[in-house]
């Protein structure tokens, strides 16, 4: 391509806040090839769409939005998990021209095709000025990869073969980047990874207490954690550091020993609930939110009610509920003991059922309290944003707001879903 040449570029991320950090640093690789960034859905010369393959609705839905793509792009360049299991079938789809797999985003604008055999491992990252509003979900918020890939062996999971094994940055390279984003004007920084938890780049500790020094950032966040890493060490870490939010994200999967075991996951539920326990009475306000699968194989009635009941003793602001679904190549795709279509739907509507009644309860017991808010966008007569415990909250003021902001907020009602305020 003529580098004097401007053309045309849209984006589309799917899955997990790496995809979505990733396709910042895409959009940034863009910009120097000459390309202007255009919103998803508007005639362009290339539409990247990075895909996700962690379920069977994810492998369907990222070849539905492929195909969409190619209605309003001259050519579709495809890359992530997706491509990295299926890259022959994805190839026959219309106008796709590149497909790269997770290891080969960073040559998605090279002349050449990544080779999918090579494991360079390179680890996609945001080298200099941050292009707002690609990858990220707003202009204040953003995500910094410290790892990738899994060493994880669960019995369910396709990702460590799609991803490779864990690796980390330097501490020093997450630093430096996360300084970048602070002078930009983001306020809140996520940590995130595959497996944060298994960030070794240095204590994860250490490296939260770093960052959380930098002067001007506002807020820290962590994404996914396994339930292991709530140790002691951990647990007053993120009480003593102001800017750590009161709010994490648990790869819990389930909450019943028998199924978690068939899971292969390190932990049983009541090591889980024992850690869990543990934090929040360390942390009295901490907000908790989880993955949970349903209808793992051999799942009984009595295994998912234990999950259930697992859930309800302590009690979750959001559940990312799923019905197991089988990935090639897995051992769980070769157990038996498959549960049927309509009873997986069944058992993850009563979760999802159940997830809203906690999520309601939880927000009704802010009616009346004061919190702070991050304002990240404005929308209908209403500023929005979110509370340091992770709610999303609707504002109203006198003055204007503006992006950025943090304001004490007086919660005055909920709707189950979302909490509303006043400056």
């Amino acid at each position: 391509m003529n580098q004097n040449t401007e053309k045309r570029i849209s984006f589309y991320t799917l899955g997990c806040r790496v995809n979505q950090y990733e396709s910042e640093a895409l959009a940034e690789l863009a910009l120097k090839k000459g390309f202007i960034i255009v919103p998803f859905g508007e005639k362009c010369d290339v539409c990247v769409v990075n895909t996700c393959a962690v379920t069977a609705e994810s492998t369907r839905k990222s070849a539905q939005i492929i195909r969409r793509a190619a209605k309003n792009a001259d050519a579709v360049y495809v890359a992530g998990c997706y491509s990295e299991l299926e890259p022959q079938k994805i190839k026959r789809l219309d106008k796709v021209e590149k497909v790269v797999g997770c290891n080969g985003k960073s040559k998605l604008f090279d002349g050449l095709e990544a080779d999918f055999t090579e494991r360079n491992y390179e680890l996609l990252s945001i080298a200099t000025v941050p292009i707002k509003a690609v990858g990220f979900s707003s202009n204040c918020r953003a995500y910094i990869k410290i790892q990738d890939g899994c060493n994880g062996k669960c019995s369910y999971c396709i990702i460590p073969s799609l991803r490779g094994p864990s690796r980390s940055r330097p501490l020093e390279a997450v630093y430096d980047e996360a300084e970048r984003l602070v002078k930009n004007g983001f306020k809140e920084i996520t940590l995130t990874g595959i497996e944060t938890a298994a960030y070794n780049g240095a204590p994860l500790p250490e490296l939260i207490k770093k960052i959380a020094n930098l002067e001007g950032l506002e807020r820290l966040r962590l994404g996914s954690l396994d339930p292991n890493c709530l140790n002691e060490k951990f647990i007053q870490t993120i009480r003593n550091e102001e800017k750590m939010m009161p709010h994490l994200h648990l790869s819990l999967q389930s909450g019943c020993s028998r199924i978690l075991k068939l899971m292969n996951r390190p932990y049983t539920a009541e090591e889980a609930e024992s850690r869990i326990t543990k934090l929040k009475e360390t942390i009295p306000e901490v907000m908790l939110s989880a993955d949970i699968i349903s209808s793992f194989p051999t799942e009984t009635e009595e295994d998912f009610e234990t999950t259930l009941a697992f859930l309800k003793r302590i009690g979750f602001l959001h559940i990312h509920a799923f019905s197991y679904s089988r990935r090639p190549g897995t051992p769980a795709a070769e157990m038996s003991g498959q549960i049927d279509e309509q009873e997986k739907k069944r058992r993850n509507a009563k979760l999802i059922s159940l997830a809203s009644e906690m999520k309601s309860q939880l927000l009704s017991e802010k009616l009346g309290k004061k919190c702070k808010v991050l304002i990240e966008s404005q929308k209908n007569g209403f500023y929005y944003g979110h509370t340091e415990d992770y709610a999303e909250i609707a504002v109203t003021s006198e003055e204007p707001l503006f992006e950025g902001d943090i304001k004490e907020i007086t919660v005055s009602k909920t709707d189950g879903n979302v909490l509303y305020g006043k400056v």
